[in-house]
């Protein structure tokens, strides 16, 4: 017994100088905040101190700044209680920065970690909003948009009381009615190919899925007519190729 006990305590002193000299030491580095104000060996600052100076740099708009202090916090203190607010404040930083994709990630990571936390509702609005601004030009496919909306989807669904479900409503409006624009253009690209099976799928689905965004961007009429054409030509049967796909296009 007393040999195992020896045995244990060697063990731990030699962890402990271990960390010693690698120029880390244990407490501090994991719990520096909670002792004191204690400041980490390998850091100047305390975590409160990161905190605060990394809200007041994004107050000032010097993101870039107010990124480095949130991540030094995460990383010299990860189990601070100041270290949540360091994985939030990571990606408004970034989202106010434009960088968009980077914020996801960040927003992301935070619901991954506190999938309870009581500002979830705002971390998966921003989530959508990220996804939504990272979108950049209609002809493309409208990935980006399809994942905002899940995100919005996601507020109202699970937090119908929330402040940023009627936030989310709103901007699930906005997504369908860009969805709808890429899809229209698809349309009329087939249409103009003379290629109306695939011009009347698209149009088809459009009406079907977002009715009220086809309206709002007003596009029934011009839809209507496509659709009428389509179904007189495909009733028709095959035909010969088109001008423009004889050419190629």
């Amino acid at each position: 017994m007393r040999l195992s006990s020896f045995v244990l305590l060697a063990f731990s002193l030699f962890l402990l100088s271990g960390c010693k000299s690698a120029g880390t030491n244990f407490v501090d580095f994991y719990f520096g905040d909670l002792f004191g104000g204690t400041k980490s060996s390998t850091i100047d600052k305390t975590a409160e101190q990161l905190a605060v100076e990394g809200t007041q740099k994004m107050q000032q708009k010097d993101f870039d700044e107010a990124v480095k202090d949130f991540k030094k916090l995460k990383e010299h203190y990860p189990y601070s209680k100041f270290a949540v607010l360091a994985e939030l404040k990571l990606g408004d930083a970034y989202f106010y920065d434009k960088k968009y994709g980077e914020a996801a990630i960040a927003y992301e990571e935070f619901v991954r970690l506190h999938p309870r936390n009581e500002v979830i509702p705002y971390v998966l609005y921003q989530v959508g909003m990220s996804h939504f601004l990272t979108f950049t030009t209609i002809d493309r496919d409208p990935e980006e948009t399809q994942v905002a909306m899940q995100s919005f989807e996601k507020v109202m669904q699970n937090f119908p009381n929330s402040e940023y479900s009627n936030r989310s409503e709103k901007q699930l409006q906005e997504c369908k009615k860009r969805i709808v624009s890429h899809e229209y253009g698809v349309a009329q690209f087939y249409y103009l190919r003379e290629q109306y099976g695939a011009a009347k799928t698209r149009l088809d689905s459009m009406i079907q899925k977002y009715p009220q965004a086809v309206s709002d961007l007003g596009y029934g009429k011009s839809v209507e007519s496509m659709l009428a054409k389509c179904e007189i030509e495909i009733a028709k049967g095959e035909k010969k190729p088109g001008i423009w796909t004889r050419m190629g296009f």
